[in-house]
């Protein structure tokens, strides 16, 4: 096996890949200080598993990728790869060639390759282990290792040794081995920890198991009649499911009628809309028309004014005319009587003729030319009186007409008048009841008020009491699984004492047949009961005696240990009551132990036990000593001169004589035959303590419940009340808009006449005006 060539890649000083060839002509490689020649021995060092960079002459591992120069910039990736010649297979490899590759990036991550597959560090030191190629080998030894090798102790020049003899591989192996061995054996440790819980749950986890299996077989019967129960459903979902497919298609049929005569309303409306449209363009057009009409009466009302004052004037010419009239006719019947007298005076005074003949021609002259112009004033008068009756003819069938139109529109009035008084009576009957309507109305919604604030508040109750209820039933919940499991804990307890786990094997089986052996009292654990804050140093003080078995006398001893020998089930140590003694210690020894400060007690007055077990206890710990602490458990030894034994509360021991027990295992004291009965008579306390409370939180949902189902009750009583209410709210408020739509109408009407009785009041006025003249 030699070197033939290094491959090497932002290693150090070489920034570019560069290979070295190592044929068989070359044996070294030279240059000046600085070239990089041991940049080369530390590559090779580097590919080979060296994981100091402080061997390496770096601070950190990332030292080793190129950094970068005044001309180039530092890369992020380390690659070197050797390659050697195995054609002698020097190496426990089935390749005539080896390459090895490590790569390094500057985030840290590092990669192995062997010909170029993934491996790990591991393995490529496992590799060349042995071989003298090595990172702990001395086949590159860089400066000052000499010296080094030399001025090491003789143990460091020892695994030099062993590397190059090739133990050196043997010595880690089992190096690994033994740690191996050391993590099976706590491994062993941990498993007979387990094994030891484990035993005292086989009974409770038998009875699981048969539950198990019954509930597997349960589940399996439960399986088949589900699936059987989901197919009958699927079957009877299918039915329904073609019954649901063909009322579709009925209803698919009916949409489409529906559509079709949807089709047709919307084309009927269409064409209502064009006639809507065609008759709102000819009520424009009439409105228009009307409008024109109405420009048109008025312009003729004016004209009718004009007239009529044309007719007034004319009337009061023709009164003129005729006053004038019968002015000239008295005149001219003065005239004439005037003239009657003269002839009587001319007839009279004949001899006054021819004296007064020139003033009678000349009052004949100007009573003629005064004829002549009153003749001629006459017929003028005449002409005008004519014209004057002419028009009183007209103005008087205008008046006429007056009066018919008079007539009619009092007709007309004494209409609108009665209509007008039934509308004031209509509106005032509507008045009252939209007073009535608005004051029920103003009630049922007072009442729906107080009705809703009442569902408000006793809503709020309801979700008050809802919450308390569903708090105090997932408190129940909790307390129900505390009490599950702290029944469970009992029962296991007491499956334990019953089977009488955690016993050895022969005391068990003698406790289990105590009814076929006469004379058994039981097991000392049995006999006595210990506070729970001496537990760990009266187990500590009986130790294994805490399993010694009590009997009535020797007879029953030896029946016992018969028995266990006859079915070779194991071996137990029996306390005869007749020939066990009690022990007692000296007065002088207790009172110098009293002195002591920590001094608690004797052990036998700090248990609880029967008067006729006395002479057991006694014996077992009638000389024991119950010390406080460690420290205090020296100084009573010391104190009683090392003659009895004494135990502290944690349990450590200062045995008669001088020699003292002590630390502490995992398991404490969990599980042990005196702190399994102070768990069971406390898990009792407290299955009757969550008994009691369960029982009462129980009885509080059952009262929140209750409560919050009356509140819901009376709230649907009122939700139902004021559903009624709103319905006879939208009935009233119904009501009111028709009452009040109506009085608007009614009002509307009352308008309209009092418009129509203002018109013809105006009509009346314009008519008597119109008659005076």
């Amino acid at each position: 096996m030699y070197l033939k060539k290094i491959e090497l890649a932002g290693f150090k000083s070489f920034a570019d890949r560069m290979v070295i060839d190592f044929e068989d002509s070359i044996t070294g490689i030279v240059g000046p200080n600085g070239s990089g020649k041991s940049n080369i021995t530390e590559a090779v060092r580097w590919v080979l598993g060296e994981q100091s960079a402080r061997n390496l002459r770096g601070g950190k591992m990332p030292d080793v990728i190129f950094s970068g120069s005044d001309s180039r910039k530092p890369l992020n990736i380390s690659e070197v790869t050797v390659v050697l010649d195995n054609a002698d297979y020097y190496l426990p490899v089935d390749y005539s060639e080896v390459s090895v590759t490590r790569r390094l990036y500057r985030t840290g991550e590092s990669e192995f390759f062997l010909n170029k597959q993934a491996c790990r560090l591991k393995d490529i030191q496992e590799l060349f282990m042995d071989s003298g190629l090595g990172k702990e080998s001395f086949s590159i030894i860089s400066q000052g290792k000499v010296e080094a090798i030399f001025a090491s102790k003789p143990q460091d020049r020892r695994g030099i040794f062993e590397e190059a003899a090739g133990v050196l591989k043997y010595k880690q192996r089992k190096k690994q081995a033994e740690q191996k061995l050391f993590a099976t054996e706590d491994n062993l440790s941990r498993v007979q920890d387990i094994v030891y819980e484990l035993e005292d749950q086989m009974a409770p986890l038998k009875e699981q198991s048969t539950t198990a299996k019954q509930y597997l077989a349960l589940k399996e019967d439960f399986t088949k009649l589900d699936v059987a129960y989901t197919v009958a459903e699927m079957q009877e979902a299918k039915v329904a499911f073609e019954q649901a497919k063909g009322q579709l298609e009925d209803l698919n049929e009916q949409l489409d009628t529906i559509a079709h005569q949807i089709q047709q309303k919307e084309e009927t409306l269409q064409e209502q809309r064009l006639k809507r449209s065609q008759l709102d363009q000819w009520l424009e057009k009439n409105n228009q028309t009307q409008v024109s009409i109405v420009e048109a009466l008025k312009k003729a009302e004016g004209q009718q004014e004009v007239l009529q004052e044309r007719s007034k004037h004319a009337q009061k010419s023709a009164q003129e005319y005729q006053k004038n009239l019968a002015e000239i006719n008295e005149k001219i019947a003065s005239l004439e009587n005037e003239k009657t007298n003269l002839v009587g005076k001319l007839s009279e005074k004949n001899g006054e003729v021819q004296s007064v003949e020139k003033e009678i021609e000349q009052a004949q002259a100007e009573l003629q030319k005064y004829q002549k112009s009153t003749k001629e004033l006459i017929e003028e008068l005449r002409a005008k009186y004519v014209d004057h009756m002419q028009h009183q003819a007209n103005i008087g069938n205008e008046l006429k007409n007056l009066e018919r139109e008079y007539t009619q529109e009092m007709a007309k009035n004494q209409s609108s008048l009665e209509k007008q008084e039934n509308i004031g009576k209509d509106y005032k009957q509507k008045q009252e009841e939209l007073n009535d309507v608005t004051s029920q109305l103003e009630q049922l919604q007072e009442s729906l008020s107080e009705q809703r604030k009442q569902f408000n508040q006793l809503q709020e109750k309801q979700q008050s009491y809802q919450k308390q209820y569903e708090d105090t039933q997932k408190k129940m919940y909790q307390l129900m699984d505390e009490t599950r499991q702290i029944k469970a804990r009992i029962k296991s307890l007491q499956d334990i004492q019953e089977n009488y786990s955690g016993f050895y094997q022969g005391v068990r089986i003698v406790l289990q047949q105590r009814n076929e052996l006469s004379g058994i009292a039981g097991a000392v654990a049995e006999l006595m009961e210990v506070p729970a804050d001496y537990t760990l140093a009266i187990e500590t003080a009986l130790g294994a005696q805490a399993q010694h078995i009590v009997v009535e006398n020797e007879e029953a001893a030896k029946a016992g240990i018969n028995f266990l020998k006859q079915r070779q089930a194991g071996r137990a140590t029996f306390l005869p009551m007749t020939t066990i003694k009690p022990r007692q210690l000296s007065s002088t020894a207790l009172e110098q132990a009293q002195n002591v400060s920590g001094f608690v007690g004797i052990a036998s007055q700090l248990v609880h036990f029967s008067a006729e077990f006395s002479a057991i206890m006694q014996n077992l710990l009638g000389t024991t000593l119950i010390a406080h602490d460690l420290a205090s458990a020296n100084d009573i030894a010391r104190a009683v001169q090392f003659r009895y034994r004494v135990v502290s509360l944690s349990g450590d021991v200062m045995n008669a004589g001088g020699s003292m027990t002590g630390g502490a295992t995992k398991r404490g004291n969990q599980g042990s035959l005196f702190s399994q009965a102070n768990e069971l008579q406390t898990l009792k306390e407290q299955a009757q303590r969550s008994d009691k409370r369960l029982k009462t939180v129980e009885n509080q949902v059952s009262e929140f419940q209750q409560q919050a189902k009356t509140c819901q009750q009376e709230m649907e009583t009122l939700r139902t009340k004021g559903e009624s209410a709103r319905l006879e709210e939208q009935e009233l408020q119904t009501r009111k808009n028709r009452i009040v739509e109506e009085m608007e109408r009614l009002n509307k009407e009352q308008k309209i006449y009092e418009y129509e009785n203002k018109e013809v009041q105006d009509f009346i006025t314009d008519y008597q005006e119109k008659k005076k003249h």
